[in-house]
This record gives C-alpha cells, structure tokens and sequence, in this order.
C-alpha cells in the first residue's frame, strides 16, 4: 500500500509543479467561468429549446457539472494518457521494474494520479462554479445537496473513467501515441453521437459521461409545462439561435437508485480495463533492445579492421559556406516525412485520394481538418524536439537561429499541410483557396508558438483536439480554414492572429537564445 500511496503522491506532484499544469488551471478557471452565460449573454451552454434556467444553485450546480464533464472527457485524456511514457523517458520505468509491486498496482496507481490531477481541475471548476451563484444567481435560496450532487454523481466518474482509459490506452498502442489519439478522437465522436442518437426510455447504458440523464431531466420538464411543441436540450458553446432566451425555474435532480448504478457500473469497468492493461503490460521489458545491441556488437567485433589511411589536407574540397535557407527547409520537410511508422503513410494516401472523390463541401469541412488532425505529432514538435533531444544547445548556437532555422521549420511543415490539402486546393475556387493557405498556416504557426511557449506539446495537443472536434460540429467561430465562413474580412482576422502568433513565437525563442 505504502508502494502505490508514493507512486500516485510522486507522480501527482511532478505534473501538478510543472508549467503546463499550471497553465491549464489557468486555462480552467477562464473555461469554467464561461460555463454560466449571463442573462443577458449571445450565448448558451445548456437549454432546452428557447428555454434556460434561473440561476440558482440547482441549475448552476448541474450546467457546469454537464459542461465539466464533457469537456473534461473532452481534453482530459489528452492531459493525462502520458504518465507510462514519462516513465520510460526519465528512466523511472527501469527502476518500477526491478521493485515487488505489480502491474496491477503500478497501473493503478497511474490511473489514480490521472484522476487526481482532473479532480483538482474539478475542484477549481466547483470554486468558480460556487463564485457564479453569487455574482449570477438569483434570489433563490442555496441547496448544497443540488449544487454538488450533479459534480459527485456525474462529473467525478467521467474523470475517473477517462483516467483509466488513458492508461489502457497507454498499454495497448504502447509508443504508437498517434494511434492512441486518433482512436480516442473518433471514439469519442462515435460515444457522442451514440449518446444523442439514444432515446429517453429505460436508462441510458451507453452515457459513460453521464449527462443524458441530466438532460433527458430537464427536457422532460420543459416540455411538461409547455406543449405547444417539442423543445431539444442542446448542450455546448452556442451562439445565437433565439431571438429572446426564456427562464424556467429548475430545482434540481430526482437521482434514480438505476443511474447511480449504472454509474457505480462504469467506475467497475474502468477498474477492469486497469486489470486488463496489467495483464498486457511488457513492465517496461528491455531485453529486445539489449539483444539487437549484442548483435550489432558481435558483427563489429567480426569485422577486420580496417587499415589507415593517411589524410592529405590539401587534396580535400575547399569547404563553401551555405548560408541559405533551403537546405534547412529540405531537411526539416524530410524529417517531418520521416517521422512515426512508415506504413501510416497509407492511412494518409487514403485521406488524400478521399479529398479528390468526396463531395466539396464535406471533403472541405471535415476531410480536411481530419487529415490535418492525423498529423498531430508531426505538427506538436515542431518546435519542441531541440530541447526533448537536448540538440538546441548547437542549433541555438548556429548562424541565424531565428531567421534560418524557426523559419524553415515553420516553412517546411507549411508545405506539408498544403501538399495533403492539395486535392482541396485544386478543386476549389479563389475565395476557398486563400482560407485553405491560411489556415495551413494557422495549424503550423499555433503548433510553433505554443510549443515555444509552453516548453511541451501537451498544451496544443489539447487545444487542436478541441478546435477539430469544434469544426466537424460546424461551430463557426472555430472554421479557421474558411469551411464556413470567408470572405475579406475573414482573412483579414485570420491573417491578423496568425501574425500576433508569429511575433510572440519569434520573440519568446529570441528570448530562449538570449538567456540558454
């Protein structure tokens, strides 16, 4: 037991001092605010029809705990499903290896830490949350039972659950981290589609995030006490879509004994899915790295050596200086190309023979962001792979580091991303080409300048998840690729932030050489 408290109490404390945590409770406290909409807000995150609900505790309470829940399913995953791999690079994997604790319980631990680091996000989420009552809420009084009901029952599984699929996810597609983000990406957009396809008889067995309920509630009750038509529950960031917003009173939850047991069901089989991961788990296994190792080492051993040869200074090619950047730019390119399994390049012909036979219009507004989204990794260490592996210290050193190396970095990656939308490109007019550019460039420059500024990859990992799964909902204040909107002023914004961007990537990395 000591063993498993000091792994969660390590492993906690090593992602709750680092930089990027700290950002995202940052990032939280901004997000949760915007959970509750004021009254008189162009917006909404949950209603039913035309209808929302006053603000007191009982509708706070379950509006942010829909929201947490969501986007914490949403984004949470992202965050966490990294612990066994951070292991393995700090070398702290060798060490687990050699001690009495299982697999089991080492796997669990991590699962435990995960949740721990989304339950203090939660936490933050019920500090704001408990603020909006007071600063929005109306002049009803506060039922404590009402206000955490929905975060205990609701979001605090959902989390747990995530934390324990970011593990098994960790375990089964091993370094293969690609394929682990993309298959938890369409598998969440499968669950969601899945939980809004569901009817309201019976319970809802498939709503690992446990919302349907809270939403089938409030359906039911609007649509009770006015009949005149059927009013839908819709949940997210929306924009408009009313001429005036209506106010029903809403005094919380009738929490059925079968929904607290479907969710108790749901923390079963995330324990489950630990237990199977321990039993798939290779516990950090070296032995075919040493064997091809040795081997290498016997053919050199083998091998005759070689005679001298003498050196004649003076026959050798005078060296010329290429202080160009398109040398750089190819190398980048070919290291971009080269980067994960080959074989995934098929997956990517897919994609791109797709974007030539589809119809223009999905072809433009989901195949494209999702054949952009299958190069997650190439896009994320951009930036970031000089410091990972400990090569900044020559290349900050070199001619130019800023104008040659940062910009054929972002050049190159550029390329890449118009040469998979190039089907796209061609198929389209002028109006649709120009957003098509710019939001190649958008991806890139947004990949550069948060890699530069966190120091990681996690953060924009998180953030382009959200921003892709934004656009295939068709939200238009996320089309940064003008699938739905274009126009002048459209590029105009878009050329503006995309500059913004370049300035703080350039300044901060001019920053980072000044001070290495």
């Amino acid at each position: 037991m000591k063993s498993l408290t000091s792994i969660i109490k390590a492993d906690y404390l090593q992602r709750a001092r680092s930089y990027a945590f700290l950002i995202t409770l940052l990032a939280s406290i901004g997000f949760s605010y915007t959970f509750l909409p004021a009254p008189e807000a162009g917006y909404s995150t949950v209603r039913v029809g035309e209808y929302v609900g006053y603000n007191n505790s009982a509708w706070v309470g379950h509006v942010t705990a829909i929201m947490s829940s969501t986007f914490l399913w949403l984004i949470g995953f992202y965050l966490v499903n990294n612990g066994i791999r951070r292991d393995i690079e700090t070398g702290v994997g060798q060490i687990i290896a050699t001690t009495s604790i299982s697999n089991f319980k080492y796997l669990l631990a991590k699962t435990l830490s995960n949740f721990f680091v989304l339950l203090t996000i939660v936490f933050i989420v019920i500090i704001m949350s408990f603020s909006l009552v007071l600063i929005r809420g109306s002049d009803y009084p506060f039922n404590i039972s009402q206000f955490l009901l929905p975060y205990l029952f609701v979001t605090i599984p959902t989390i747990f659950i995530v934390s324990a699929v970011a593990v098994f996810t960790e375990v089964i597609f091993g370094k293969y981290t690609v394929l682990q983000n993309i298959t938890f990406f369409f598998f969440f957009s499968v669950l969601m589609g899945s939980i809004n396809a569901s009817g309201k008889s019976g319970y809802n067995w498939l709503d690992i995030l446990g919302t349907k309920e809270l939403t089938d509630g409030l359906s039911n009750l609007v649509n009770a006490a006015h009949t005149d038509a059927e009013r839908k529950v819709s949940v997210g960031f929306i924009i408009g879509g009313i001429e005036k917003k209506k106010f029903f009173l809403f005094e919380g939850t009738d929490w059925r004994s079968g929904y607290l047991l479907l969710r108790l069901a749901w923390t079963v089989i995330a324990v489950l899915l630990v237990f199977i991961a321990s039993r798939l788990f290779n516990r950090f296994d070296t032995r075919e790295l040493i064997f091809t190792k040795k081997k290498k080492l016997a053919i050199v051993v083998a091998m005759e050596k070689p005679a001298l040869k003498e050196i004649h200074l003076q026959d050798l090619p005078v060296a010329q200086p290429a202080l160009g950047i398109l040398p750089f730019v190819k190398t980048e390119f070919l290291m971009l190309i080269r980067k994960g399994q080959k074989w995934f390049w098929l997956v990517n012909l897919g994609g791109f023979i797709a974007l030539w036979f589809i119809p223009l219009q999905p072809a433009h507004q989901i195949g494209l962001p999702v054949i952009w989204f299958l190069q997650v990794n190439r896009w994320a260490d951009i930036s970031t792979r000089e410091k990972y592996y400990g090569t900044h210290y020559f290349t900050y050193a070199a001619f130019k580091p800023l104008q040659r190396l940062l910009t054929s970095q972002i050049l190159s990656a550029w390329i890449l991303a118009l040469v998979l939308a190039l089907p796209l490109i061609v198929r389209s007019d002028l109006s649709h080409i120009i957003p098509i550019v710019l939001g190649a460039l958008f991806v890139v420059v947004f990949a550069v300048c948060s890699g530069i500024i966190t120091g990681g990859k996690r953060f924009f990992e998180i953030i382009y998840f959200m921003l892709v799964y934004s656009n295939l909902s068709a939200i238009p204040y996320a089309d940064y690729f003008g699938a739905l909107n274009h126009g002048m002023n459209y590029n105009l914004i878009l050329v503006s932030i995309i500059g913004f961007m370049l300035f703080v990537a350039y300044a901060a990395r001019s920053y980072e050489i000044r001070n290495q």
